[in-house]
């Protein structure tokens, strides 16, 4: 199916059902690709700030 609707799903932030059964409209859909994106942003941040601090960086 489509990726970009499933995306929360694979997430684990959404059950399948719920893509298309009304409990989540477009613009739940869209919030739910931002706070991915954000996640995702802050998890490389994370992890470059660990491999500075263990001498890693620079």
């Amino acid at each position: 199916m489509d990726e970009f609707a499933y995306a929360p799903v694979m997430a684990g932030m959404w059950k399948q059902h719920e893509v298309f059964d009304g409990t989540y409209d477009f613009d739940d859909l869209l919030d739910a690709h931002e706070m991915l994106a954000v996640k995702a942003a802050n998890a490389m941040r994370a992890a470059e700030a660990q491999k500075h601090t263990q001498g890693g960086g620079m």
